[in-house]
């Protein structure tokens, strides 16, 4: 292996190369460092406007208004427990709750201080709620020009995968929360749509 030093003033560029094993192709890497006087300083995050807009402050200005509303409404809005309209075009249909049922409910739970009670809504509420929150800190982070924040946050949501990883947890949920309402029905099934013309085929 060989390595190449290049010094400057204050900074020093590494360059190390290997041969792989396989003896045909060869990988060059090259670490970047800040040298202080006493220490190395890395700089572990690289801020870079991406093209998605990620750190433009129109879209954070959006995304910050957004949940601002959302946050609002869960502190004001009383939602019925039963008998309640639904957004829900599944629920509305088939009178089985999809993943995201309750969440309503969770999120205007969790804003007046009942969270176990949000629970009983969702059990994925109060993990999206503070999701949400961590979001809404973000795009206020991007917005006052604090971008190491932001740029944290990103790296470790896609280290963690959280947004496939979520996915999956309320879609295992869903289908298990909805083979549980088969096996034992709610009295709400029975006024769906679907079952409804399924009792009327049958007879």
């Amino acid at each position: 292996m060989e390595r190449s030093t290049i010094a400057g003033d204050s900074s020093r560029v590494y360059i190390e190369r290997g041969e792989r094993t396989n003896g045909d192709r060869i990988h060059d890497r090259i670490q970047g460092r800040i040298a202080n006087d006493s220490m190395d300083h890395e700089i572990p995050i690289q801020l870079q406007e991406d093209s998605a807009g990620t750190y433009s402050k129109r879209l954070n200005a959006i995304v910050l208004i957004v949940i601002s509303g959302v946050f609002i409404v869960s502190i004001a809005y009383i939602p019925l427990d039963q008998p309640y309209f639904t957004i829900c075009g599944f629920k509305a249909l088939t009178g089985l709750p999809c993943p995201g049922c309750g969440l309503t409910h969770s999120f205007c739970a969790i804003g007046k201080g009942e969270f176990l009670r949000s629970l009983g809504f969702n059990p994925f509420g109060p993990f999206l709620f503070a999701l949400t929150l961590m979001v809404w800190a973000r795009s206020a982070c991007v917005l006052i020009g604090r971008k190491r924040p932001a740029a944290v946050f990103d790296t470790w949501v896609l280290k963690l995968r959280v947004a496939r990883n979520t996915v999956i947890l309320m879609t295992v949920y869903g289908v298990g929360r909805i083979a549980w309402l088969l096996i034992y029905p709610s009295s709400e099934m029975q006024y769906s749509p679907l079952l409804r013309l399924v009792a009327w085929l049958k007879g």
